[in-house]
Protein backbone atom coordinates (compact mmCIF):
# COMPACT_ATOMS: atom_id res chain seq x y z
CA UNK A 1 0.00 0.00 0.00
CA UNK A 2 1.35 3.35 -0.98
CA UNK A 3 2.64 5.54 2.08
CA UNK A 4 0.23 8.13 2.91
CA UNK A 5 1.59 11.52 3.44
CA UNK A 6 0.40 14.56 5.31
CA UNK A 7 2.16 17.98 5.17
CA UNK A 8 1.43 19.73 8.90
CA UNK A 9 0.05 22.81 8.54
CA UNK A 10 1.19 25.82 10.09
CA UNK A 11 -0.08 26.58 13.67
CA UNK A 12 -1.73 29.73 14.59
CA UNK A 13 -1.25 31.87 17.87
CA UNK A 14 -3.92 30.91 20.22
CA UNK A 15 -4.88 27.51 18.82
CA UNK A 16 -5.44 24.77 21.75
CA UNK A 17 -3.24 21.78 21.64
CA UNK A 18 -6.79 19.37 20.75
CA UNK A 19 -7.10 22.12 17.88
CA UNK A 20 -3.65 21.75 16.83
CA UNK A 21 -3.93 18.03 16.84
CA UNK A 22 -7.32 17.76 14.65
CA UNK A 23 -5.89 20.90 12.33
CA UNK A 24 -2.91 18.49 11.34
CA UNK A 25 -3.93 15.08 11.23
CA UNK A 26 -7.90 15.00 10.39
CA UNK A 27 -7.24 15.04 6.45
CA UNK A 28 -5.22 11.79 7.34
CA UNK A 29 -8.07 10.42 9.40
CA UNK A 30 -10.24 10.61 6.99
CA UNK A 31 -8.10 9.32 4.09
CA UNK A 32 -7.32 6.06 6.15
CA UNK A 33 -10.68 5.46 7.42
CA UNK A 34 -13.04 6.58 4.78
CA UNK A 35 -15.11 3.56 4.15
CA UNK A 36 -15.63 2.52 7.67
CA UNK A 37 -16.55 6.40 8.29
CA UNK A 38 -19.29 6.04 5.48
CA UNK A 39 -20.86 2.86 6.98
CA UNK A 40 -21.29 4.37 10.35
CA UNK A 41 -23.12 7.50 8.62
CA UNK A 42 -24.61 5.11 6.61
CA UNK A 43 -26.07 3.06 9.04
CA UNK A 44 -26.75 6.03 11.81
CA UNK A 45 -28.88 7.81 9.22
CA UNK A 46 -31.23 4.73 7.75
CA UNK A 47 -31.48 4.01 11.60
CA UNK A 48 -32.97 7.33 12.30
CA UNK A 49 -34.99 7.14 9.11
CA UNK A 50 -36.55 3.78 9.11
CA UNK A 51 -37.40 3.99 13.13
CA UNK A 52 -39.92 5.87 12.29
CA UNK A 53 -40.94 3.87 8.70
CA UNK A 54 -42.78 0.94 9.86
CA UNK A 55 -46.04 1.96 7.98
CA UNK A 56 -44.05 2.70 5.18
CA UNK A 57 -45.57 0.97 2.10
CA UNK A 58 -42.22 0.24 0.63
CA UNK A 59 -41.04 -0.56 4.41
CA UNK A 60 -43.70 -3.21 4.55
CA UNK A 61 -43.15 -4.74 0.90
CA UNK A 62 -39.42 -5.04 2.04
CA UNK A 63 -40.65 -7.24 5.30
CA UNK A 64 -43.45 -9.01 2.90
CA UNK A 65 -42.45 -9.65 -0.35
CA UNK A 66 -40.07 -11.80 -1.34
CA UNK A 67 -38.15 -11.34 -4.78
CA UNK A 68 -35.68 -13.97 -5.00
CA UNK A 69 -37.71 -15.08 -7.88
CA UNK A 70 -37.66 -12.06 -9.66
CA UNK A 71 -34.05 -11.91 -9.19
CA UNK A 72 -33.47 -15.21 -10.93
CA UNK A 73 -35.14 -14.89 -13.79
CA UNK A 74 -33.54 -11.28 -14.14
CA UNK A 75 -29.96 -12.29 -13.95
CA UNK A 76 -29.75 -12.42 -17.82
CA UNK A 77 -29.74 -9.01 -18.52
CA UNK A 78 -26.45 -8.05 -20.17
CA UNK A 79 -25.12 -11.20 -19.45
CA UNK A 80 -21.97 -11.66 -21.34
CA UNK A 81 -20.22 -15.23 -21.25
CA UNK A 82 -16.24 -14.76 -20.56
CA UNK A 83 -14.52 -11.87 -18.51
CA UNK A 84 -16.06 -8.41 -18.76
CA UNK A 85 -16.18 -5.24 -16.16
CA UNK A 86 -18.36 -5.43 -13.25
CA UNK A 87 -21.88 -4.65 -13.59
CA UNK A 88 -22.08 -0.33 -12.79
CA UNK A 89 -25.96 -0.99 -11.16
CA UNK A 90 -26.64 -5.03 -9.56
CA UNK A 91 -30.23 -6.60 -11.58
CA UNK A 92 -31.58 -6.42 -8.02
CA UNK A 93 -31.62 -3.00 -7.83
CA UNK A 94 -33.10 -2.77 -10.85
CA UNK A 95 -35.49 -5.15 -10.45
CA UNK A 96 -36.64 -2.40 -6.93
CA UNK A 97 -36.36 0.14 -8.82
CA UNK A 98 -38.60 -1.29 -11.33
CA UNK A 99 -41.17 -1.99 -8.39
CA UNK A 100 -40.30 1.46 -6.76
CA UNK A 101 -41.48 3.23 -10.16
CA UNK A 102 -45.03 1.70 -10.61
CA UNK A 103 -45.62 1.78 -7.24
CA UNK A 104 -45.92 5.55 -7.15
CA UNK A 105 -46.64 5.83 -10.75
CA UNK A 106 -43.48 7.44 -12.14
CA UNK A 107 -41.51 8.58 -15.09
CA UNK A 108 -38.66 7.29 -15.64
CA UNK A 109 -36.92 10.43 -14.90
CA UNK A 110 -39.16 10.47 -12.05
CA UNK A 111 -37.68 7.76 -11.01
CA UNK A 112 -34.23 8.38 -10.89
CA UNK A 113 -34.84 11.88 -9.04
CA UNK A 114 -36.49 10.48 -6.01
CA UNK A 115 -34.14 7.84 -5.89
CA UNK A 116 -31.00 10.61 -5.16
CA UNK A 117 -33.36 12.38 -3.15
CA UNK A 118 -35.63 10.01 -1.16
CA UNK A 119 -34.01 8.06 1.51
CA UNK A 120 -36.64 5.53 1.96
CA UNK A 121 -36.44 4.60 -1.81
CA UNK A 122 -32.95 4.49 -1.82
CA UNK A 123 -33.04 2.30 1.33
CA UNK A 124 -35.71 -0.20 -0.16
CA UNK A 125 -33.99 -0.14 -3.98
CA UNK A 126 -30.12 -1.06 -2.10
CA UNK A 127 -28.51 2.00 -2.60
CA UNK A 128 -26.38 2.76 0.26
CA UNK A 129 -26.45 6.64 1.26
CA UNK A 130 -22.94 7.75 -0.27
CA UNK A 131 -23.76 5.30 -3.54
CA UNK A 132 -25.20 6.49 -6.94
CA UNK A 133 -28.27 5.15 -8.17
CA UNK A 134 -28.96 4.66 -12.05
CA UNK A 135 -29.90 7.09 -14.43
CA UNK A 136 -33.36 7.23 -16.62
CA UNK A 137 -31.92 5.56 -19.49
CA UNK A 138 -30.77 2.71 -17.12
CA UNK A 139 -33.95 2.33 -15.83
CA UNK A 140 -35.56 2.31 -18.80
CA UNK A 141 -33.36 -0.86 -20.87
CA UNK A 142 -34.38 -2.78 -17.80
CA UNK A 143 -38.07 -2.19 -18.16
CA UNK A 144 -37.93 -3.03 -21.67
CA UNK A 145 -35.44 -6.24 -21.82
CA UNK A 146 -38.09 -7.43 -18.89
CA UNK A 147 -41.26 -6.60 -21.11
CA UNK A 148 -39.70 -8.01 -23.74
CA UNK A 149 -38.29 -11.49 -22.17
CA UNK A 150 -40.63 -12.10 -18.58
CA UNK A 151 -43.76 -9.71 -19.61
CA UNK A 152 -45.51 -12.06 -16.63
CA UNK A 153 -43.04 -12.60 -13.95
CA UNK A 154 -43.79 -9.54 -11.95
CA UNK A 155 -47.57 -9.67 -12.15
CA UNK A 156 -47.26 -13.56 -11.23
CA UNK A 157 -44.75 -13.71 -8.75
CA UNK A 158 -46.97 -10.81 -6.51
CA UNK A 159 -49.91 -13.44 -7.18
CA UNK A 160 -48.36 -16.38 -6.17
CA UNK A 161 -47.02 -15.01 -2.62
CA UNK A 162 -50.57 -13.28 -2.30
CA UNK A 163 -52.07 -17.24 -2.93
CA UNK A 164 -49.79 -18.49 -0.50
CA UNK A 165 -50.37 -15.95 2.83
CA UNK A 166 -54.07 -16.69 2.35
CA UNK A 167 -54.85 -20.01 0.61
CA UNK A 168 -58.57 -19.40 0.73
CA UNK A 169 -57.88 -17.25 -2.18
CA UNK A 170 -57.44 -20.21 -4.63
CA UNK A 171 -61.28 -21.32 -3.58
CA UNK A 172 -62.92 -17.82 -4.04
CA UNK A 173 -65.15 -16.72 -6.98
CA UNK A 174 -63.96 -14.07 -9.29
CA UNK A 175 -65.24 -11.21 -11.60
CA UNK A 176 -64.82 -9.93 -15.02
CA UNK A 177 -65.04 -6.82 -16.73
CA UNK A 178 -63.08 -4.24 -19.11
CA UNK A 179 -61.83 -0.73 -19.32
CA UNK A 180 -60.36 1.66 -21.67
CA UNK A 181 -56.86 2.28 -22.10
CA UNK A 182 -55.64 5.33 -23.72
CA UNK A 183 -53.30 5.02 -26.95
CA UNK A 184 -50.28 7.07 -26.55
CA UNK A 185 -51.29 8.83 -30.07
CA UNK A 186 -53.11 10.73 -31.32
CA UNK A 187 -56.40 10.04 -33.53
CA UNK A 188 -56.03 11.32 -37.42
CA UNK A 189 -58.66 12.32 -40.35
CA UNK A 190 -57.56 9.35 -43.06
CA UNK A 191 -55.97 11.89 -45.44
CA UNK A 192 -52.82 12.16 -42.76
CA UNK A 193 -53.47 8.45 -41.83
CA UNK A 194 -52.99 7.68 -45.28
CA UNK A 195 -49.95 10.32 -46.08
CA UNK A 196 -48.36 9.06 -43.03
CA UNK A 197 -48.48 5.45 -43.52
CA UNK A 198 -47.46 5.61 -46.81
CA UNK A 199 -44.44 7.74 -46.15
CA UNK A 200 -42.99 4.98 -43.48
CA UNK A 201 -43.85 2.36 -45.61
CA UNK A 202 -41.54 4.20 -48.26
CA UNK A 203 -39.08 4.49 -45.77
CA UNK A 204 -38.56 0.70 -44.91
CA UNK A 205 -39.40 0.21 -48.63
CA UNK A 206 -35.88 2.47 -49.66
CA UNK A 207 -34.10 0.36 -46.77
CA UNK A 208 -35.14 -2.92 -47.80
CA UNK A 209 -35.62 -3.04 -52.00
CA UNK A 210 -33.54 0.39 -52.89
CA UNK A 211 -33.04 -0.88 -56.87
CA UNK A 212 -36.09 -2.82 -56.79
CA UNK A 213 -38.03 0.26 -55.84
CA UNK A 214 -36.99 2.10 -58.94
CA UNK A 215 -37.84 0.08 -61.12
CA UNK A 216 -41.45 -0.54 -59.70
CA UNK A 217 -42.36 3.17 -59.14
CA UNK A 218 -41.65 4.22 -62.46
CA UNK A 219 -44.69 6.08 -63.34
CA UNK A 220 -46.01 6.80 -59.61
CA UNK A 221 -47.53 10.11 -59.65
CA UNK A 222 -46.56 11.35 -56.28
CA UNK A 223 -48.14 14.78 -56.34
CA UNK A 224 -51.40 12.54 -56.05
CA UNK A 225 -50.28 11.06 -52.95
CA UNK A 226 -48.28 14.37 -51.51
CA UNK A 227 -49.86 16.80 -52.81
CA UNK A 228 -48.17 19.89 -54.52
CA UNK A 229 -46.01 22.79 -52.82
CA UNK A 230 -48.10 24.78 -50.92
CA UNK A 231 -51.43 23.22 -51.19
CA UNK A 232 -54.11 24.44 -49.58
CA UNK A 233 -54.67 22.57 -45.76
CA UNK A 234 -57.89 20.63 -45.51
CA UNK A 235 -59.60 23.40 -43.07
CA UNK A 236 -59.64 25.59 -46.07
CA UNK A 237 -61.22 23.53 -48.41
CA UNK A 238 -64.96 22.89 -49.00
CA UNK A 239 -66.39 19.56 -48.16
CA UNK A 240 -66.36 18.78 -51.61
CA UNK A 241 -62.62 19.67 -51.86
CA UNK A 242 -61.61 17.40 -49.17
CA UNK A 243 -63.72 14.74 -50.14
CA UNK A 244 -61.63 14.91 -53.96
CA UNK A 245 -58.48 14.74 -52.17
CA UNK A 246 -59.16 11.86 -50.10
CA UNK A 247 -60.40 10.24 -53.19
CA UNK A 248 -57.22 10.92 -54.64
CA UNK A 249 -55.27 9.72 -51.91
CA UNK A 250 -56.78 6.77 -51.14
CA UNK A 251 -56.32 5.67 -54.98
CA UNK A 252 -52.63 6.73 -54.91
CA UNK A 253 -52.37 4.99 -51.83
CA UNK A 254 -53.63 1.38 -53.08
CA UNK A 255 -51.65 1.97 -56.32
CA UNK A 256 -48.34 2.13 -54.26
CA UNK A 257 -49.67 -0.89 -52.44
CA UNK A 258 -50.23 -2.49 -55.14
CA UNK A 259 -46.69 -2.06 -56.95
CA UNK A 260 -44.64 -2.59 -53.45
CA UNK A 261 -47.14 -6.39 -53.29
CA UNK A 262 -46.03 -7.37 -56.70
CA UNK A 263 -42.19 -6.58 -55.64
CA UNK A 264 -42.07 -8.62 -52.81
CA UNK A 265 -43.94 -11.55 -54.72
CA UNK A 266 -40.27 -12.13 -55.72
CA UNK A 267 -39.22 -12.95 -51.85
CA UNK A 268 -39.79 -14.86 -49.38
CA UNK A 269 -42.62 -14.38 -46.74
CA UNK A 270 -39.86 -14.35 -44.43
CA UNK A 271 -37.94 -11.46 -45.72
CA UNK A 272 -38.60 -7.85 -44.93
CA UNK A 273 -41.47 -8.74 -41.92
CA UNK A 274 -41.53 -4.86 -40.93
CA UNK A 275 -42.06 -3.86 -44.60
CA UNK A 276 -44.91 -6.38 -45.19
CA UNK A 277 -46.74 -5.34 -41.47
CA UNK A 278 -46.41 -1.81 -42.36
CA UNK A 279 -47.89 -3.07 -45.99
CA UNK A 280 -51.27 -5.12 -44.02
CA UNK A 281 -51.99 -2.19 -42.14
CA UNK A 282 -51.96 0.23 -45.19
CA UNK A 283 -54.25 -2.50 -46.80
CA UNK A 284 -56.46 -3.00 -43.94
CA UNK A 285 -57.26 1.17 -43.69
CA UNK A 286 -58.00 1.05 -47.52
CA UNK A 287 -60.45 -2.00 -47.52
CA UNK A 288 -61.72 -0.81 -43.92
CA UNK A 289 -62.85 2.84 -45.66
CA UNK A 290 -62.66 3.08 -49.29
CA UNK A 291 -64.34 0.74 -52.11
CA UNK A 292 -61.73 0.92 -55.23
CA UNK A 293 -62.82 0.02 -58.83
CA UNK A 294 -60.65 0.84 -62.07
CA UNK A 295 -58.57 3.17 -60.22
CA UNK A 296 -61.61 5.28 -58.20
CA UNK A 297 -61.98 5.35 -54.81
CA UNK A 298 -65.21 5.96 -53.21
CA UNK A 299 -65.60 5.91 -49.20
CA UNK A 300 -67.58 3.21 -47.72
CA UNK A 301 -70.51 4.09 -45.73
CA UNK A 302 -70.26 3.40 -42.16
CA UNK A 303 -72.06 0.45 -41.72
CA UNK A 304 -70.02 -0.95 -44.65
CA UNK A 305 -66.90 -0.11 -42.95
CA UNK A 306 -64.08 -2.42 -41.04
CA UNK A 307 -64.88 -2.92 -37.00
CA UNK A 308 -60.90 -2.86 -36.08
CA UNK A 309 -60.54 0.34 -37.94
CA UNK A 310 -56.67 1.71 -37.47
CA UNK A 311 -57.00 5.49 -35.99
CA UNK A 312 -53.18 6.73 -36.19
CA UNK A 313 -50.35 5.69 -37.75
CA UNK A 314 -47.95 6.43 -34.87
CA UNK A 315 -49.45 3.93 -33.02
CA UNK A 316 -51.66 1.04 -36.11
CA UNK A 317 -52.53 -1.61 -33.15
CA UNK A 318 -55.08 0.72 -31.09
CA UNK A 319 -58.37 0.56 -32.20
CA UNK A 320 -61.49 2.35 -31.44
CA UNK A 321 -63.37 1.29 -28.83
CA UNK A 322 -67.35 1.42 -28.81
CA UNK A 323 -68.43 0.99 -25.31
CA UNK A 324 -71.90 2.39 -25.32
CA UNK A 325 -74.50 4.40 -27.41
CA UNK A 326 -73.45 7.94 -26.46
CA UNK A 327 -70.15 9.72 -28.43
CA UNK A 328 -68.42 9.68 -25.17
CA UNK A 329 -68.27 6.13 -24.90
CA UNK A 330 -65.90 6.03 -27.68
CA UNK A 331 -62.04 5.86 -26.62
CA UNK A 332 -59.30 5.44 -28.73
CA UNK A 333 -56.55 2.50 -27.35
CA UNK A 334 -56.75 -0.25 -26.43
CA UNK A 335 -59.93 -2.79 -24.72
CA UNK A 336 -58.39 -4.59 -21.24
CA UNK A 337 -60.08 -7.25 -19.30
CA UNK A 338 -59.13 -8.16 -16.15
CA UNK A 339 -60.48 -10.69 -13.30
CA UNK A 340 -60.73 -9.75 -9.58
CA UNK A 341 -61.44 -11.98 -6.78
CA UNK A 342 -64.30 -11.35 -4.38
CA UNK A 343 -61.26 -10.07 -1.76
CA UNK A 344 -60.66 -7.37 -4.45
CA UNK A 345 -57.35 -8.99 -6.08
CA UNK A 346 -56.41 -8.53 -9.37
CA UNK A 347 -55.72 -12.28 -10.52
CA UNK A 348 -55.18 -11.65 -14.83
CA UNK A 349 -55.61 -9.23 -16.95
CA UNK A 350 -54.96 -8.93 -20.67
CA UNK A 351 -55.26 -6.29 -23.36
CA UNK A 352 -56.56 -6.24 -26.72
CA UNK A 353 -56.74 -3.55 -29.64
CA UNK A 354 -59.53 -1.41 -28.72
CA UNK A 355 -61.93 -2.64 -30.81
CA UNK A 356 -62.10 -5.90 -29.62
CA UNK A 357 -65.00 -7.62 -28.43
CA UNK A 358 -65.68 -7.96 -24.42
CA UNK A 359 -66.83 -11.39 -24.83
CA UNK A 360 -63.44 -12.08 -26.77
CA UNK A 361 -61.32 -12.10 -24.01
CA UNK A 362 -63.68 -13.78 -21.74
CA UNK A 363 -62.13 -17.72 -21.95
CA UNK A 364 -58.49 -16.54 -21.81
CA UNK A 365 -58.94 -15.01 -18.26
CA UNK A 366 -59.13 -18.38 -16.77
CA UNK A 367 -56.60 -20.44 -19.17
CA UNK A 368 -54.15 -17.79 -18.64
CA UNK A 369 -55.18 -18.64 -14.58
CA UNK A 370 -54.52 -21.73 -15.98
CA UNK A 371 -51.53 -22.01 -17.21
CA UNK A 372 -49.46 -19.82 -15.39
CA UNK A 373 -51.51 -20.24 -12.15
CA UNK A 374 -51.82 -23.62 -12.04
CA UNK A 375 -55.82 -22.86 -10.60
CA UNK A 376 -59.20 -21.90 -12.06
CA UNK A 377 -61.85 -20.06 -10.08
CA UNK A 378 -64.68 -22.09 -9.47
CA UNK A 379 -67.20 -19.17 -10.77
CA UNK A 380 -66.42 -16.30 -13.18
CA UNK A 381 -68.70 -13.54 -12.73
CA UNK A 382 -69.28 -11.02 -16.26
CA UNK A 383 -72.09 -8.80 -17.37
CA UNK A 384 -74.17 -9.74 -20.01
CA UNK A 385 -71.29 -8.98 -23.07
CA UNK A 386 -70.53 -12.76 -21.85
CA UNK A 387 -74.07 -14.28 -21.83
CA UNK A 388 -74.09 -15.99 -24.94
CA UNK A 389 -73.62 -19.50 -25.21
CA UNK A 390 -69.95 -19.81 -27.05
CA UNK A 391 -68.62 -17.87 -24.04
CA UNK A 392 -69.88 -19.99 -21.52
CA UNK A 393 -68.72 -23.40 -24.17
CA UNK A 394 -65.35 -21.73 -24.21
CA UNK A 395 -64.69 -20.75 -20.44
CA UNK A 396 -65.94 -24.52 -19.97
CA UNK A 397 -63.12 -25.46 -22.49
CA UNK A 398 -60.84 -23.65 -20.73
CA UNK A 399 -60.93 -24.39 -17.44
CA UNK A 400 -61.66 -28.27 -18.02
CA UNK A 401 -64.53 -27.97 -17.09
CA UNK A 402 -63.54 -26.05 -13.35
CA UNK A 403 -65.49 -22.89 -14.09
CA UNK A 404 -68.84 -21.67 -14.30
CA UNK A 405 -69.52 -18.62 -16.10
CA UNK A 406 -72.35 -16.72 -14.42
CA UNK A 407 -73.91 -13.83 -16.45
CA UNK A 408 -77.34 -12.79 -17.66
CA UNK A 409 -78.80 -14.40 -20.69
CA UNK A 410 -78.90 -11.65 -23.58
CA UNK A 411 -82.56 -11.02 -24.47
CA UNK A 412 -82.28 -13.87 -26.87
CA UNK A 413 -85.72 -13.17 -30.00
CA UNK A 414 -87.76 -11.25 -27.11
CA UNK A 415 -88.16 -7.98 -29.32
CA UNK A 416 -91.02 -9.48 -31.18
CA UNK A 417 -93.84 -12.43 -30.06
CA UNK A 418 -92.83 -14.65 -32.68
CA UNK A 419 -91.70 -17.74 -31.26
CA UNK A 420 -87.74 -17.97 -31.13
CA UNK A 421 -85.33 -20.82 -31.29
CA UNK A 422 -85.43 -21.48 -27.22
CA UNK A 423 -89.68 -21.97 -27.64
CA UNK A 424 -88.97 -25.30 -29.93
CA UNK A 425 -87.62 -28.41 -28.25
CA UNK A 426 -85.06 -30.52 -29.15
CA UNK A 427 -84.55 -34.41 -28.59
CA UNK A 428 -82.02 -35.29 -26.75
CA UNK A 429 -80.40 -36.37 -29.13
CA UNK A 430 -80.46 -33.77 -31.65
CA UNK A 431 -81.85 -34.91 -34.30
CA UNK A 432 -85.33 -33.81 -34.15
CA UNK A 433 -87.24 -30.85 -33.39
CA UNK A 434 -90.47 -30.22 -32.45
CA UNK A 435 -92.47 -26.89 -32.97
CA UNK A 436 -95.11 -25.47 -30.12
CA UNK A 437 -97.36 -27.18 -32.10
CA UNK A 438 -96.22 -30.26 -31.99
CA UNK A 439 -94.70 -31.09 -35.15
CA UNK A 440 -91.60 -32.81 -35.66
CA UNK A 441 -88.64 -32.28 -38.36
CA UNK A 442 -85.57 -33.85 -39.16
CA UNK A 443 -84.73 -31.97 -41.90
CA UNK A 444 -81.26 -29.83 -41.29
CA UNK A 445 -78.40 -28.28 -42.78
CA UNK A 446 -75.28 -26.61 -41.00
CA UNK A 447 -75.69 -22.86 -40.87
CA UNK A 448 -74.35 -20.73 -43.49
CA UNK A 449 -74.45 -17.51 -40.86
CA UNK A 450 -73.66 -18.98 -37.33
CA UNK A 451 -72.66 -22.30 -35.48
CA UNK A 452 -75.08 -24.47 -35.64
CA UNK A 453 -77.75 -25.78 -37.70
CA UNK A 454 -81.25 -25.11 -39.87
CA UNK A 455 -83.72 -27.04 -39.40
CA UNK A 456 -87.25 -26.64 -41.58
CA UNK A 457 -90.51 -27.46 -40.92
CA UNK A 458 -92.26 -27.67 -44.71
CA UNK A 459 -95.58 -25.72 -45.89
CA UNK A 460 -97.69 -29.17 -45.56
CA UNK A 461 -97.12 -29.69 -42.01
CA UNK A 462 -98.44 -26.09 -41.13
CA UNK A 463 -101.56 -26.75 -42.99
CA UNK A 464 -104.58 -29.67 -42.94
CA UNK A 465 -104.60 -30.67 -46.71
CA UNK A 466 -103.05 -29.14 -49.67
CA UNK A 467 -101.38 -25.91 -49.16
CA UNK A 468 -103.37 -23.00 -50.79
CA UNK A 469 -101.18 -21.26 -53.60
CA UNK A 470 -102.29 -17.17 -52.26
CA UNK A 471 -102.99 -16.29 -48.76
CA UNK A 472 -106.31 -14.13 -49.52
CA UNK A 473 -107.99 -17.48 -51.21
CA UNK A 474 -107.31 -19.71 -48.37
CA UNK A 475 -109.48 -21.55 -45.57
CA UNK A 476 -107.32 -19.93 -42.55
CA UNK A 477 -109.27 -22.08 -39.91
CA UNK A 478 -106.92 -25.06 -42.20
CA UNK A 479 -103.94 -23.37 -41.20
CA UNK A 480 -102.17 -24.03 -37.46
CA UNK A 481 -103.47 -22.16 -34.56
CA UNK A 482 -100.32 -20.95 -34.08
CA UNK A 483 -99.50 -19.34 -36.92
CA UNK A 484 -99.59 -16.28 -36.63
CA UNK A 485 -97.18 -16.62 -33.64
CA UNK A 486 -95.05 -18.59 -35.72
CA UNK A 487 -94.88 -16.41 -39.15
CA UNK A 488 -94.18 -13.19 -39.98
CA UNK A 489 -97.20 -11.47 -41.89
CA UNK A 490 -95.64 -11.34 -44.91
CA UNK A 491 -94.97 -14.82 -45.26
CA UNK A 492 -97.41 -16.87 -47.92
CA UNK A 493 -99.32 -20.09 -46.91
CA UNK A 494 -96.58 -22.56 -49.18
CA UNK A 495 -93.47 -20.71 -47.22
CA UNK A 496 -91.28 -23.37 -45.05
CA UNK A 497 -90.29 -22.35 -41.67
CA UNK A 498 -86.65 -22.23 -40.95
CA UNK A 499 -85.59 -22.56 -37.16
CA UNK A 500 -81.80 -21.87 -35.87
CA UNK A 501 -80.17 -24.32 -33.66
CA UNK A 502 -77.04 -23.10 -31.68
CA UNK A 503 -74.40 -25.52 -31.09
CA UNK A 504 -74.61 -23.86 -27.81
CA UNK A 505 -78.12 -24.63 -26.77
CA UNK A 506 -77.54 -26.81 -23.87
CA UNK A 507 -75.14 -24.01 -22.21
CA UNK A 508 -77.94 -21.43 -22.88
CA UNK A 509 -80.52 -23.66 -21.26
CA UNK A 510 -78.77 -24.24 -18.59
CA UNK A 511 -77.96 -20.82 -17.58
CA UNK A 512 -81.34 -20.29 -18.45
CA UNK A 513 -82.13 -22.48 -15.35
CA UNK A 514 -79.35 -21.17 -13.04
CA UNK A 515 -79.98 -17.81 -13.22
CA UNK A 516 -83.67 -18.44 -11.64
CA UNK A 517 -81.71 -19.26 -8.40
CA UNK A 518 -81.10 -17.08 -4.99
CA UNK A 519 -77.45 -17.65 -5.43
CA UNK A 520 -77.30 -16.04 -9.11
CA UNK A 521 -79.31 -12.79 -7.32
CA UNK A 522 -76.86 -12.84 -4.35
CA UNK A 523 -73.39 -13.29 -7.49
CA UNK A 524 -75.06 -9.99 -9.39
CA UNK A 525 -75.11 -7.92 -6.50
CA UNK A 526 -71.22 -8.65 -6.23
CA UNK A 527 -70.26 -8.10 -9.61
CA UNK A 528 -70.27 -3.77 -8.36
CA UNK A 529 -67.21 -4.85 -6.96
CA UNK A 530 -65.03 -4.81 -9.83
CA UNK A 531 -65.84 -0.81 -10.64
CA UNK A 532 -64.47 0.07 -7.57
CA UNK A 533 -61.08 -1.88 -8.75
CA UNK A 534 -61.54 -0.24 -12.12
CA UNK A 535 -61.74 3.00 -10.26
CA UNK A 536 -58.36 2.39 -8.28
CA UNK A 537 -56.44 0.95 -11.49
CA UNK A 538 -57.23 4.17 -13.78
CA UNK A 539 -56.92 6.82 -11.48
CA UNK A 540 -54.26 6.03 -8.77
CA UNK A 541 -52.21 3.42 -10.44
CA UNK A 542 -51.58 4.68 -13.70
CA UNK A 543 -53.28 2.07 -15.86
CA UNK A 544 -56.09 4.43 -17.78
CA UNK A 545 -53.27 6.44 -20.44
CA UNK A 546 -51.02 4.11 -22.54
CA UNK A 547 -47.28 4.88 -21.62
CA UNK A 548 -45.93 4.33 -24.57
CA UNK A 549 -46.92 2.33 -28.16
CA UNK A 550 -48.20 -1.06 -29.42
CA UNK A 551 -50.43 -3.77 -27.95
CA UNK A 552 -47.37 -5.68 -25.85
CA UNK A 553 -46.45 -2.53 -24.25
CA UNK A 554 -50.34 -1.85 -23.34
CA UNK A 555 -50.35 -5.31 -21.81
CA UNK A 556 -47.20 -4.93 -19.43
CA UNK A 557 -48.41 -1.88 -18.34
CA UNK A 558 -51.97 -3.25 -17.41
CA UNK A 559 -50.40 -5.92 -15.95
CA UNK A 560 -47.70 -3.86 -14.06
CA UNK A 561 -50.54 -1.54 -12.65
CA UNK A 562 -52.63 -4.42 -11.77
CA UNK A 563 -49.14 -5.99 -9.58
CA UNK A 564 -48.68 -2.81 -8.39
CA UNK A 565 -52.73 -2.30 -6.98
CA UNK A 566 -52.47 -6.04 -5.45
CA UNK A 567 -48.98 -5.38 -3.24
CA UNK A 568 -50.81 -1.56 -1.80
CA UNK A 569 -53.64 -4.07 -1.37
CA UNK A 570 -51.87 -6.60 0.28
CA UNK A 571 -49.53 -4.06 2.11
CA UNK A 572 -53.18 -2.42 3.91
CA UNK A 573 -54.21 -6.00 5.05
CA UNK A 574 -51.09 -6.91 7.11
CA UNK A 575 -49.98 -5.62 10.61
CA UNK A 576 -47.11 -2.90 10.24
CA UNK A 577 -44.46 -4.98 10.53
CA UNK A 578 -40.89 -5.33 13.23
CA UNK A 579 -38.47 -3.11 12.98
CA UNK A 580 -35.31 -4.67 10.99
CA UNK A 581 -32.55 -5.09 13.13
CA UNK A 582 -30.05 -5.06 11.18
CA UNK A 583 -29.62 -1.94 8.62
CA UNK A 584 -27.99 -2.79 5.16
CA UNK A 585 -28.84 -2.76 1.44
CA UNK A 586 -30.60 -5.79 0.27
Amino acid sequence: MARLECKPKPFHKGQTPLTMILHQYLPLILTLYSSFLEQFFHNLVYAAVLSRARGHLLYKVRHHLDLAALDDVSTAYHHTEGAGAPATHLVPHLVRALLVQYLFGLSYRQLEQLLFTDLMARWFVGYGLFETPPDHVTLQRFEMWVCQNHKRAFFDEVVKQIQAAYPEERTRTQIGDTYAMHANADQEDLTPLLYHTCKHILGLAIQALPHELDHAMQGFTWNDLFGTYKELPAFLLSKEQRVARLQRVAASAFDLSTRLSFVLQAHSTQEFPELRLWLGYLQKIISDEFSIHNQIAQRLPPNQQGSFRIGSASDPEATYRVHGPNPEDTSFGYNVQLSISTSGFVYETQAYTGAAPDQSGVAALVSEQKIHLGSCPPKLIYDQAAGCGKTRADVCAASDGQTLLVSKLPSYEKSTQRFGPYDFRLSPDGLTLSCPAGKNTQIAYRSRSGEGRDFRFLDHQCWNGKPPIHMKNADLPQRCPLWERCRVERMGPRTMRQVFISDYRNEVLAAHVYNQTEMFELEMKARPQVERTIFDLTHYNGARRCRKRGLDNADWQAKMCAMAYNLKRWMRRIALPPLLGVVSVW
